[in-house]
């Protein structure tokens, strides 16, 4: 039995989060027994028994932050943690100092993009370092860490959840069968880029019935309701906030965007793939992994506004396109991005790296 300890210093619940639970509710009970070292006032810890998760309060307050270090080495002597596992700019450093003091192995997980100030945790404080991409492996290797440390292991979806249902969506919000209806499901910050797909859509409204769905909560918010009033698009664009059934969300979407101007993989493009939803996504970081071009979807010069809509444009005309890309998108998630891959993966590294 091998004991992973995740250190989890966010407190939201996005992408990395959600494969990080994906992961741990999908490993097999006699080989892997995951725990979480979480805030106090995480989403994780308020939601751990409806997540099926064991958390453990540990306040993350700074990357130097020796309290929770301590505390840190007091669950991994306490439960007989063998692997510690971390995820962001904090959590990997204390994280990975408690490892260290307490003897045990220790796995980055890079799930974004963005560039990071130093790549000393990831040299010196961790064992291995998982990337989720190409794009993110190599960016890592750019930074001076030896690719032979960074092992690639795509984020799973779980495709027995993520499939096709009947949807409630349309009725609840008054949105016609024959309404061609577009869909992001992503935290609202600056760098999905909503804004671009708003004004998109906006350009497409004149020629057809189009509405767009935005789903999730984030700091961008009231901007992009400004935005949507100030665009006269209201009537066009509906904001449903924070929702837990994405599926049934996805389920009623003609084609799923996501516009990022930055993505370390875009896992939200391959639930929607896994539920028949044919995508378009921007040209940028892991998102050309994350579909099939001309197959599953199709990819878009980022920020590019014209083109954008001249991609959305092209599922709306070409009937046999989209029924084809529909089909081919659960087709290629199962094949490529299922969470058994993902598990087998991660198992495999966890015990290359305790025998080691």
């Amino acid at each position: 039995m091998i004991k992973v300890l995740e250190v989890e210093a966010s407190k939201g619940w996005g992408g990395q989060e959600k494969r990080t639970v994906r992961l741990a509710n999908h490993m097999p009970s006699d080989k892997v027994k995951t725990y979480f070292a979480v805030n106090p006032d995480s989403r994780l810890m308020r939601d751990a028994s409806e997540l099926d998760i064991e958390c453990l309060p540990v306040r993350t307050r700074a990357s130097y932050d020796i309290p929770a270090v301590l505390t840190l080495v007091k669950y991994i002597n306490e439960l007989g943690i063998d692997i510690v596992s971390t995820h962001s700019g904090r959590d990997g450093w204390l994280g990975g100092m408690a490892a260290k003091l307490a003897g045990v192995k220790c796995v980055r997980v890079r799930h974004l993009q963005t560039p990071f100030a130093s790549p000393f945790s990831y040299k010196y404080l961790t064992d291995e370092v998982t990337a989720i991409s190409v794009g993110v492996r190599e960016y890592i290797a750019s930074r001076g860490v030896n690719m032979d440390k960074i092992r690639l292991i795509y984020t799973g979806i779980d495709t027995k959840h993520f499939q096709k249902q009947a949807s409630t969506l349309r009725e609840e919000f008054g949105i016609g069968k024959d309404t061609f209806l577009i869909g992001i499901v992503a935290i609202l910050r600056g760098a999905k880029r909503h804004k671009d797909l708003i004004d998109a859509v906006k350009k497409l409204s004149s020629k057809y019935d189009v509405k767009l769905v935005i789903a999730g909560e984030g700091p961008q918010w009231e901007n992009l309701q400004n935005k949507i009033k100030e665009a006269k698009m209201t009537d066009r664009v509906i904001m449903t906030g924070f929702r837990k059934d994405t599926v049934n969300i996805l389920s009623a979407l003609d084609l799923f965007v996501l516009p990022s101007n930055m993505e370390a993989l875009g896992t939200a493009l391959l639930e929607a793939q896994a539920c028949g939803v044919p995508v378009v996504g921007s040209r940028v970081g892991g998102i050309p992994e994350a579909l099939e071009e001309n197959g599953s979807g199709l990819l878009f010069e980022c920020e590019n506004v014209d083109d954008l809509a001249d991609k959305i444009e092209r599922f709306i005309v070409d009937k046999e396109f989209h029924s084809r890309a529909s089909k081919r998108a659960r087709e290629f998630v199962v094949e490529k991005f299922s969470v058994e891959k993902m598990v087998a993966d991660t198992i495999k590294q966890y015990e290359e790296i305790l025998a080691k």
